[in-house]
């Protein structure tokens, strides 16, 4: 008997000790994991979907994480680390309107650092960047050995708007932190950018100058900054960059493709070129006795309809691919070509002596000429 009792007291003991799901008042008890994610852990959950590359889920985090903080029991400290992280990743996403909206309300809290502010505005100066430059290489050829530009007026207006928002948002950066090399740089590449566009020689050559007054303030920024210490071996647009309409495919077209600004510098040219191989045609499978001939969903070399790809890319002081990113052109060729893109190499830029990026884009031609 005593054996027996031994038996079902630590049984009766165990059950005593296990929650009781129901309370006194016959409501569930609420775990710990039960409980809805406060702004703190969204943030860490979304920095964490952001180190793994997974953009589009950490912006949803943070973005959860800022609802929370819109109310009235919100952190001001967590609503600033949601909005700087919200905005960088809608960066990345390339959705530059969005980014500029997150950069503008953290810009705008109450008792924001200057130097944070001077940040922000700087940010939204590279999101208007951003989109006129996407516009200009959409819309631009190279005819008669300078870049033409689309002259269709919806898209020139949107330019010039985007241009002059830009030019704002580098004044607002100026104004807090003069000294602000990486807002010097968006602003010449602005400039660049609106000279490339000018069909008027005169205003584009007037432009132009603005844009270089703006870079070589950027790269006594920048000496200045490494003299103290604060030297930086990222290639990002932030650095001196010069603006290069259009690199040539092959050596034969390096004298046709002519651009005032490479005029200026000594080096940028290409010294090799990858072309890509692009994915062979597949046709797609039919049921057994159909006559319905196979097609394919993929321009490639081959068929009938040409198509060209356009990469964007800049190139490090070191002459090497820093970034490639596919601007115009079928997607599902486009890693093909950013692949070919990050083989080139350049002879090393330098603008009065002085090491600089160059910023441009490689056109692919997905039915390139025999023997290229």
């Amino acid at each position: 008997m005593t054996c027996a009792l031994s038996l079902v007291i630590p049984v009766l003991a165990a059950a005593q000790q296990r929650p009781n799901p129901i309370s006194s008042a016959g409501a569930p008890s609420v775990t710990s994991s039960q409980l809805p994610p406060t702004s703190t852990q969204l943030i860490q959950q979304g920095k964490s979907l952001y180190r793994a590359v997974r953009l589009k889920e950490a912006l949803d985090k943070f973005e959860e994480a800022l609802r929370l903080e819109d109310s009235p029991a919100g952190q001001s400290n967590l609503r600033d680390e949601a909005l700087g992280l919200a905005a960088v990743t809608a960066f990345r996403l390339n959705n530059q309107s969005q980014a500029r909206k997150y950069f503008e309300l953290r810009a705008a809290l109450t008792d924001q650092k200057t130097s944070v502010k001077a940040f922000c505005y700087y940010r939204i100066a590279l999101t208007y960047w951003r989109e006129v430059h996407e516009l200009v290489v959409r819309n631009g050829t190279i005819e008669n050995d300078r870049l033409v530009v689309s002259r269709r007026t919806k898209d020139r207006a949107e330019i010039e708007q985007l241009i002059a928002g830009g030019l704002n948002s580098v004044d607002l950066t100026i104004r807090l932190v003069e000294a602000y090399p990486e807002a010097y740089n968006i602003r010449n590449l602005l400039y660049a950018e609106s000279a490339l566009v000018e069909p008027d020689p005169e205003k584009s050559n007037s432009l132009r100058l603005l844009s270089i007054e703006a870079l070589n303030r950027s790269i006594e920024l920048t000496e200045q900054a490494a003299l103290a210490g604060k030297k930086t071996e990222v290639a990002d647009f932030g650095q001196p960059t010069v603006r290069i309409a259009q690199f040539s495919r092959t050596p034969d077209e390096d004298a046709l493709v002519i651009d005032p600004m490479s005029r200026l510098i000594e080096g940028g040219f290409p010294t090799k070129r990858s072309q890509p191989v692009f994915p062979p045609l597949r046709a797609p499978k039919t049921e057994a006795g159909s006559t319905t001939q196979p097609t394919s969903t993929i321009e490639t070399p081959g068929t009938a309809a040409p198509s060209f790809l356009k990469v964007e890319v800049l190139i490090s002081t070191a002459g090497e691919v820093a970034f490639a990113s596919l601007v115009e052109g079928r997607s599902e060729l486009g890693p093909a070509a950013i692949l070919a893109a990050r083989g080139w190499r350049f002879e090393p830029a330098r603008l009065n002596g002085r090491p600089v990026q160059i910023s441009g884009v490689i056109t692919f031609d997905t039915k390139p000429a025999k023997g290229r």
